[in-house]
C-alpha cells in the first residue's frame, strides 16, 4: 500500500460516547487493581496504580482540531494500526476511536469533544500515512 494514499475509514454514528468511553475505564480499573494486588493489596496508591494501568494498556494519541467557516477538522496520528480493527464512533458532539497497535500490544483510544454540533451525516474520515482525518 502507497503510503500517501488515502483509504476511507467506516464510521458508526451513536447517540453518545458513554458506553465506549466506560468501557474502556472498566479496563484500566480492572488492571489497576491487579496492580494493587500485585504490590501486596496494600496502602492508598490507587492514583499511581491507575496512572500505571492506564500508561501500561494505552496510547492516547494527539489530537489536533479546526474549525473552519467549512466545518470542523480533527487528525489524529494512530500510528500503523490495523485498519480492520479501527473503529471511529461519532455523535453530533464527540468521536471517539479505539484500535489495537500490534506493535506496542497497547489500545489506541481517543476521545475529542467537537467545538460545535456537526451533522454526522455529512461527516467521513480517511486514513493516510499514520494519521486518521476526520471531516465534518
Amino acid at each position: 500500500m502507497n503510503t500517501q494514499e488515502a483509504i476511507l475509514v467506516p464510521l458508526c454514528i451513536a447517540d453518545t460516547t458513554v458506553d465506549a468511553i466506560n468501557e474502556m475505564y472498566d479496563e484500566i480499573t480492572q488492571r489497576a487493581y491487579e496492580i494493587f494486588l500485585a504490590r501486596g493489596g496494600v496502602g492508598t496508591l490507587d492514583l499511581e496504580d491507575w496512572l500505571k494501568a492506564e500508561q501500561q494498556l494505552l496510547f492516547k494519541p494527539d489530537a489536533r482540531i479546526e474549525q473552519t467557516d467549512h466545518g470542523i477538522t480533527v487528525t489524529i496520528r494512530i500510528g500503523q494500526v490495523n485498519l480492520a480493527d479501527l473503529q471511529v464512533l461519532i455523535t453530533p458532539d464527540a468521536m471517539v476511536i479505539h484500535a489495537e497497535d500490534p506493535s506496542t500490544d497497547k489500545t489506541v483510544f481517543r476521545s475529542v469533544e467537537f467545538p460545535k454540533r456537526i451533522d454526522v451525516n455529512k461527516a467521513g474520515a480517511v486514513y493516510r500515512s499514520g494519521c486518521l482525518v476526520f471531516t465534518a
